[in-house]
């Protein structure tokens, strides 16, 4: 399949892949309808978009109105007695319409926001870079402009400014957590539908309910902006540190000082975005904007489900006493050294790989962003040659063939168990992320086992481990 040829070897935001560069920077063209229906086709995309909205609506009420526990109904054998599902599921439904839906003050901050954030990408310092060459559209080569860095650091000091004159609350966020949440979801189906109607109907499996999930565009733009990019670095990430710091104000407001583990949180989602900002221009030349359509999977996820169901340990805490789940200093210390050391190196696996290829396809920008790691770019590096072209065997990548891997699910513990162990909501981002990962790297296995054939087998024999050397 097309998608064999180029997914794997290839760049990709968050979860890049084995280290392999292209014979030549051109995208193969993919076949005209899609060959292979990925998460279960059909029926397995509509239960994806039923069920994940469904469980994050349920797990906000547990966290709003059952004080985080795991909410069930008194009589769990029953289906339909007065205290049996029926009911059960009846009453969350009506806390969810009575407390979720969009209010006018939900809408304003959720729309100011991103649209702010939209705005921004229009005018903000930051450097162009170059797209791969797309085959079906005859070579043709988009540009991005990328200003993430100086648009999150703009975003922040107006968002500083606006709470500390009292023009918006931060600490807002955590009480409009459900009337944002719907907002953000009705927003993520909605620019979905909008980018499928009016998309070029490209690479198209003929079924409507997957094709919405999976979309019909490649490169949906506004001007300048690539909405692909803009909802994957922009929104998601941008949203989940404004949560993070509502929970700081929050805190702040109804307790009057702000606890170890709420800033452990807020520091970790910071330390992600800055990383993510800081490497945009990376990213045109990835998987992601190269391949993957703009459907449901990236504008609800972008725009609802990851910055609110990966919040879970900002929310639990901001409506909780500290005293309940705060941590000794010494554990707080070994917890902050280690999600940053966990940082550190995911980003320095990251930009490894990244310089690795922006050279390669000559491409590469030198920015002089906060913070400049030691190792991230390597001189001259140790690479296998294949038919296929060239797998990285340097710097991480020659001890691990996923070592950006096991330094994200180390953060996504922490950020877990930032909240303690009153419950396990906070817990679902880990759970859920080793999930994909392991998904992920199966994935990529298999298909770049049928990509390079007989240098596949080498390059495992020459880096034989995934994510821990010499274990895994």
């Amino acid at each position: 399949m097309a998608v064999e040829q180029q997914q794997n070897g290839e760049l990709r935001q968050r979860r890049t892949a084995n280290g392999a560069s292209p014979k030549s920077s051109t995208v193969d063209d993919p076949h005209a309808q899609e060959e292979h229906l990925e998460f279960g086709g059909a029926v397995g995309t509509f239960a994806m978009m039923t069920g994940f909205p469904a469980l994050f609506y349920y797990l906000y009420v547990c966290l709003y109105f059952y004080d985080g526990k795991l909410a069930t109904p008194k009589d769990a054998l029953s289906l339909f007695g007065p205290d049996g599902w029926v009911e059960f599921v009846k009453h969350v439904a009506e806390l969810v319409w009575g407390h979720a839906m969009p209010t006018k003050k939900a809408v304003i901050v959720y729309t100011v926001f991103v649209g702010g954030q939209f705005v921004l990408a229009f005018f903000m310092p930051g450097v162009w870079q170059k797209g791969l060459p797309l085959a079906h559209e005859n070579n043709r080569v988009l540009d991005y402009y990328c200003n993430a860095y100086t648009s999150v650091y703009l975003t922040a000091a107006l968002v500083g400014l606006a709470h500390y004159t009292g023009v918006f609350n931060l600490a807002e966020v955590i009480d409009l957590y459900g009337p944002l949440l719907t907002t953000a979801s009705i927003s993520g189906f909605a620019l979905a539908a909008v980018t499928y109607l009016f998309g070029d109907q490209y690479r198209m499996s003929g079924n409507l309910v997957y094709d919405y999930f999976m979309g019909s565009t490649l490169n949906p733009r506004v001007g300048i902006v690539d909405i692909k990019m803009f909802a994957e670095i922009r929104v998601s990430w941008t949203i989940l540190f404004a949560l993070a710091m509502g929970a700081v104000a929050k805190q702040y407001q109804d307790y009057g000082y702000v606890s170890g583990n709420t800033w452990l949180f807020a520091y970790g989602t910071g330390l992600y975005l800055n990383a993510c900002a800081k490497g945009e221009q990376y990213i045109p030349q990835t998987w992601d904007m190269n391949y993957e359509k703009f459907g449901w999977l990236l504008s609800y996820w972008n725009l609802a489900g990851v910055p609110f169901s990966y919040a879970y340990a900002a929310i639990y805490m901001a409506t909780h006493d500290p005293a309940t789940y705060t941590y000794s200093k010494p554990v707080l210390v070994f917890l902050f050294i280690a999600i940053t050391l966990a940082q550190g190196m995911m980003d320095i696996c990251m930009a490894q790989k990244s310089h690795f290829k922006a050279v390669k396809t000559g491409t590469y920008i030198k920015r002089y962003t906060f913070p400049q790691l030691p190792w991230a770019e390597l001189e001259n590096p140790k690479t296998l040659k294949t038919k296929r072209g060239e797998l990285l065997l340097d710097g991480f990548w020659a001890y691990l063939r996923k070592p950006n891997y096991i330094s994200d699910w180390i953060q996504a513990i922490i950020w877990g168990a930032s909240a303690g162990q009153g419950s396990v909501i906070p817990y679902y981002y880990p759970v859920f992320h080793a999930t994909m990962l392991l998904h992920r790297n199966s994935r990529d296995e298999a298909k770049c086992a049928r990509k390079y054939g007989d240098d596949w087998t080498r390059y495992k024999k020459l880096v034989p481990h995934s994510y821990i050397p010499y274990v895994l």
